[in-house]
């Protein structure tokens, strides 16, 4: 009988034993899922915080920079607008003086010139009206590219500054003092400028001004364009796609070959292209000078994939040209934009 109840007694504390066992583990995997709920659910608060966090971040950027532009653009309004009145009120002043001391005062106000500083030293621009005002005002903003060309030229180098307006980078290149330069504007009103710039600098002889243009054939063009907006980019008559002006001029156009050959003038080193539609009709007229080894380099104004430069690209590489650079615009209130090409002789 003893024997009996402690067979019993054994069974009884194993079978205990093993559920107590049984009963830790189940406890403890309870338990470890309760710790694995709370951090998950802790991950997830953290997560949903720090994602509402980065949003609320960038969202306050967005609005700060919105609020940033419309700030900056009220002032710019704001800054134009008094600009405006101060404009008014002068020539309120000079439309209340007799003629002689109108005259007189616009006299006065021209001996003042626009000085830019540059790194080869100052440089003064006639500043007559607006457009030229601002040309000469953006020199060193407009193009840095094309002033770092002009920079690396060789020294005793002939720069051809075709399409030259007011001058600004015909006298940026004659301030190096170790260039020749010709500079070529068929527009009266900009050759005026160009002229008066370069005397006002004492660049007379250093500087050649020409007042014609150039084309594939010799012969009388029609340039559309007004005497009264000095610093303007004209067009000729058949190369525009838009008429902005009432008036129209006439001008002698030559080839590049043509014009070499008739006045014995040294071979460009360098030349500078910049006239509104007609790039391919100037090239094609400059067979013979795009052949001679003494050019070593061109700067057109054109975009490398637009209908210009698809044509001058091929056109140039026949004659032993790749392009080396390409330059950029740089506008204030836009993103910088390829309008020039640097083509350099390879062969």
């Amino acid at each position: 009988m003893a024997q009996r109840i402690m067979i019993l007694l054994r069974f009884l504390a194993r079978f205990y034993f093993l559920n107590a066992k049984r009963l830790r583990l189940r406890f403890k995997h309870q338990q470890r899922q309760v710790v694995h709920g709370l951090r998950r659910r802790r991950n997830r608060w953290y997560r949903l915080v720090r994602n509402r966090w980065h949003r609320v971040v960038e969202r306050s950027g967005d609005r700060v920079g919105r609020i940033k532009r419309k700030i900056g653009r009220r002032f710019r309004r704001l800054h134009k607008a008094i600009q405006h009145v101060w404009i008014a009120v002068g020539v309120a002043f000079v439309r209340v003086a007799s003629p002689e001391l109108r005259a007189a005062a616009v006299d006065g106000l021209l001996e003042e010139p626009v000085v830019v500083d540059t790194p080869h030293g100052a440089i003064r621009f006639f500043a007559h009206g607006r457009l030229s005002y601002g040309r000469a005002t953006k020199l060193m903003a407009k193009e840095p590219d094309s002033l770092k060309w002009i920079d690396q030229m060789e020294d005793g180098g002939v720069l051809w500054d075709i399409g030259a307006n007011i001058g600004t980078l015909t006298l940026y290149a004659a301030r190096r003092e170790t260039l020749k330069i010709w500079s070529f504007e068929p527009a009266a009103s900009n050759y005026y400028n160009l002229a008066a710039n370069c005397e006002l600098n004492g660049y007379s002889k250093q500087v050649t001004c020409l007042q014609i243009g150039f084309s594939n054939h010799r012969e009388i063009g029609l340039l559309n364009t007004s005497q009264f907006a000095l610093g303007g980019s004209f067009s000729f008559k058949g190369f525009s796609k838009r008429k902005d002006f009432a008036g129209w001029q006439a001008v002698e156009l030559w080839t590049i070959d043509e014009f070499i050959r008739s006045f014995g003038v040294p071979c460009p080193n360098y030349i500078k292209i910049d006239v509104p539609g007609l790039q391919n009709e100037i090239l094609a007229g400059a067979e013979e000078t795009l052949s001679r080894p003494e050019l070593k380099q061109l700067q057109i104004e054109t975009q490398e994939t637009g209908r210009g430069g698809r044509h001058i690209i091929p056109l140039l590489k026949q004659r032993g040209f790749e392009i080396s650079h390409r330059q950029m615009r740089y506008h204030k209130d836009s993103a910088p934009v390829q309008r020039d090409l640097v083509f350099s002789r390879v062969s």
